[in-house]
């Protein structure tokens, strides 16, 4: 059905809602889960430190390289097909993972699991801002990003369980009932939205654009050698190649027109700038109180809980309230608080402190929640609703490159300072520790930026065809 905005009911708005924030669940989990079971996965493959980090990154970049595609196709052929495609996706990625016989294979799996988070997450938030209206839709966004930190929440503690008590490759399995949950919800909504039918497809600009971000972010993930930022050069130099080819595009894979926008564009970048300073911490905690602290992955798992739970506590309140004030209030508000939670990273020392821990999972989880929801609705805000699509892909895009850059900071540090080959052994904590300030010492600086950024994020709004 081609349509842009049309009356539906509530049992309608509540279908699309339930599957989109039943496969919220999935991403986090793809990845929150891995982090706690990474140093086990590593042991069991002989692989180090460094190469450990390719178990999320290769997630990342799969995702990020599929997501705008993912956007434009769902625009041509339906998102509730989309959706549906990357459910099976996920589905299948995460059974083959779970008997995976060697970590070339286990990475294979990965890659294929962020195609299929890719088709949901360039469709989830787009579904939500078609069927509510602007002046609902702060509270559904809300829900979605709510049922995120769930999922972000359990991943860290239920990853580490499942690992100490059965093995890695149980925790795979976990995905089965909210993929198959979300697959079934998702047949009961019978409108298939497709913005741009009968269109063709961009695959020149498309090419460009999933080369240009793989090879710039594994230059940047492999830095800090010669051969490395040459890769990154290359990938940035396509990128711009991708966007000017784009402004000459009849039919472009993304309408970088967007852009212009002073809203678009502002809250964008603040989205990746709020997940550049900050993601890498709960990866990097992970590393700490495993190695440094001695330990189980299921204890490790309970203590970082606390970041994702906060968020799913406090997004639900930030989401309303969205509705009712200026967004940008609660997005600086957020990017303080990040800029709290980076500063308190590089205090971490060789003895563990926990209250710090604790207090750097506290303000992080807060400036999440402060942050994320009020920004997304003040992006798909600032467009029409043929363009949601595109708009959802971007928010993707922004937070999976943020999450990639503030795991390559980390990754880039640990090599200058430990070697790509090192283990983090005692004879090396103090080296890791120096990695790990440095490391947020950048951070720090990335949320301060993104405060700024949010704070004078506030210009145009796109008429509410929904409204």
């Amino acid at each position: 059905m081609s349509t842009e905005c049309q009356n539906f009911s509530s049992k309608e708005k509540r279908i699309v809602l339930i599957a989109c924030c039943l496969a919220g669940f999935i991403s986090p989990l793809l990845t929150t889960m891995i982090n706690l079971a990474v140093p086990t996965i590593g042991l069991e493959f002989n692989i180090s430190a460094h190469d450990q980090g390719w178990l999320v990154m290769s997630f990342f970049l799969s995702s990020v390289a599929f997501l705008v595609p993912m956007s434009r196709l769902s625009d041509l052929y339906g998102k509730r097909k989309l959706f549906i495609i990357g459910i099976v996706i996920v589905l299948l990625s995460s059974l083959a993972s779970a008997v995976a016989n060697s970590f070339s294979v286990l990475l294979v799996w990965r890659i294929v699991a962020g195609i299929g988070t890719a088709c949901i997450s360039s469709t989830s938030i787009s579904m939500i801002a078609q069927v509510y209206p602007r002046s609902q839709r702060g509270l559904p966004l809300a829900l979605n990003t709510m049922c995120i930190y769930i999922g972000a929440s359990l991943g860290p503690g239920l990853g580490g369980l499942i690992t100490e008590m059965f093995g890695w490759r149980t925790m795979f399995l976990a995905l089965i009932p909210f993929s198959i949950a979300a697959f079934i919800t998702m047949f009961y909504f019978k409108t298939d939205f497709r913005t741009s039918e009968g269109e063709p497809f961009d695959i020149k600009g498309s090419m460009l654009y999933g080369v240009g971000i793989v090879v710039m972010m594994y230059g940047i993930i492999t830095l800090p050698s010669v051969i490395s930022a040459a890769f990154a050069a290359a990938g940035a130099v396509l990128l711009v190649a991708f966007f000017r080819f784009e402004t000459k595009e009849k039919y472009p894979v993304l309408m970088v027109k967007l852009f212009s926008g002073r809203t678009y564009r502002r809250s964008t970048i603040a989205a990746f700038l709020n997940y550049g300073s900050s993601y890498a911490v709960i990866f990097t905690l992970s590393l700490y109180l495993q190695n440094v602290g001695g330990m189980s992955p299921g204890a490790a798992g309970l203590i970082i809980l606390l970041q994702p739970l906060t968020q799913a506590i406090v997004t639900p309140f930030a989401g309303r309230a969205s509705d009712r004030m200026n967004p940008r209030i609660l997005t600086t508000s957020g990017m303080i608080m990040m800029c709290v939670g980076t500063a308190l990273m590089m205090t971490l020392s060789v003895d563990v402190v926990i209250y710090r821990v604790y207090l750097t999972l506290f303000f992080t989880g807060l400036g999440y929640a402060l942050f994320s929801s009020p920004n997304t609705n003040m992006i798909m805000g600032s467009v029409s609703a043929k363009n949601y699509s595109e708009a959802s892909g971007v928010i993707s895009v922004m937070r999976q490159v943020g999450m990639m850059s503030s795991v390559a900071i980390v990754m880039c540090m640990i090599s200058v300072m430990m070697g790509t080959t090192a283990n983090i052994t005692p004879d090396m904590y103090g080296a890791f520790i120096d990695s790990v300030r440095y490391s947020f010492a950048v951070c720090f600086m990335l949320a301060v930026a993104g405060a700024v950024m949010t704070w004078f994020s506030k210009g145009d709004e796109a008429p509410d065809a929904c409204a």
